[in-house]
């Protein structure tokens, strides 16, 4: 079961849906706030439907920056951060989210005011096309 969700993830990412990517740590309050507060209502949302989500939350904030704490899959996109001027200037402010499409990082923004402010509405307008 867990292959096949992996596989139809594949797929879907190969299609060229949207991908959300939220990045926080266990000891943050902010990203507390965001795992409590905003990612239920934005689960329970028809744009979470229409998109692929996926979540890097370890225990500690110095494990963001570690390949291991990185999906395989999604490497590629702590380098291409690492390596952008906000990633050198400012590290993981977190909650961070980047939302990818057709393997690119297309917009991120980081806090719960980033989130509710600037890639909620992003999210609506990119899928607003989309079916659910």
């Amino acid at each position: 079961m867990v292959a096949t969700a992996f596989v139809a993830r594949i797929a879907s990412a190969q299609a060229g849906r949207p991908m959300l990517v939220f990045v926080g740590d266990q000891t943050s309050e902010d990203c507390k706030v965001w795992r409590t507060q905003w990612e239920p209502l934005f689960v329970a949302s028809p744009v979470y439907k229409k998109l692929d989500y996926r979540v890097i939350y370890p225990e500690r904030s110095a494990l963001l920056s570690k390949q291991q704490t990185w999906p395989a899959d999604l490497r590629w996109l702590l380098d291409t951060f690492l390596m952008s001027q906000v990633g050198v200037q400012e590290g993981f402010e977190v909650p961070r989210f980047f939302l990818v499409q057709n393997k690119q990082v297309t917009f991120s923004t980081s806090g719960n005011n980033g989130w509710r402010e600037v890639m909620w509405p992003t999210l609506q307008d990119v899928t607003s096309g989309q079916p659910g």
